[in-house]
């Protein structure tokens, strides 16, 4: 048994360290990792902090979890994080790309600001599609898109589904407007009551809220995505340039 760690750890670190243990092998496949309780004593913290810690397993295809017979390793390696390089201009389209993209709905009037920013302009001319985002295969939510799009692009709801990849790529097929940079604001969140109903999460869990705004060549504003994504299921990177 692993000794008792001398300070208390989040859910994202339980994760780390869980993992680590299994792909090292000291946790082996076919057989359980220490229950609820001890664990709970071993990192000391909560059972909702670890019942969440486990779930997270769960979703990486680490662990499989019954009733009555405890949580039983059913792989060392994890399945892959969703990530994205928030430097590299083509690693936004690989992750958008190797994902499915579902509607929830036709595309919506929009009659009020979003919670999360402020649109320019006469709200009549943009159009809200709700969406989200699964494993291939897997029709499993694995992070929500508000995506506003101009009015007159909103015709690529009908497109989706038909091929992987963003709503950008998809104005630039349909309407032939090529876009020419795009501009992302990442922060902490929460998720909304019925995000987090979706994606299976706790209201007051912790989520990261990216928002994308999407220009044109003539500089004009085309798209904004506001997504919300579990933080333990997703990674993001940048790097800065401090010499030139």
């Amino acid at each position: 048994m692993p000794k008792t760690l001398p300070a208390k750890y989040n859910v994202g670190k339980i994760i780390d360290i869980l993992s680590s243990r299994i792909e090292d092998g000291l946790y082996l496949v076919g057989s359980n990792i220490p229950n609820e309780l001890q664990l709970c004593e071993e990192f000391d913290v909560s059972r909702y902090m670890m019942r969440e810690a486990i779930r997270q397993l769960q979703e990486r295809g680490l662990v499989e979890r019954r009733k009555r017979a405890g949580t039983k390793v059913i792989n060392r390696q994890s399945r892959a994080r969703y990530g994205l390089d928030i430097e590299a201009a083509d690693s936004l389209g690989r992750y958008l790309r190797h994902t499915d993209l579902n509607l929830v709905g036709a595309a919506e009037p929009l009659t009020a600001q979003p919670a999360e920013f402020k649109l320019d302009g006469d709200l009549a001319g943009w159009s809200l599609l709700n969406t989200y985002r699964s494993v291939p295969g897997i029709n499993r939510p694995i992070s929500w898109s508000y995506i506003y799009i101009r009015k007159e692009y909103d015709g690529i709801a009908d497109l989706i589904g038909q091929f992987r990849g963003g709503i950008y790529a998809m104005v630039s097929k349909k309407y032939d407007v090529a876009i020419k940079h795009v501009e992302i604001d990442v922060s902490a969140s929460v998720f909304p009551e019925h995000i987090a109903r979706i994606l299976k999460y706790d209201p007051r869990d912790p989520a990261l809220l990216i928002i994308r705004r999407f220009y044109s060549a003539q500089d004009r504003l085309v798209e904004v995505s506001v997504s919300y994504y579990p933080p333990y299921e997703f990674q993001y990177s940048s790097r800065i340039n401090l010499q030139q």
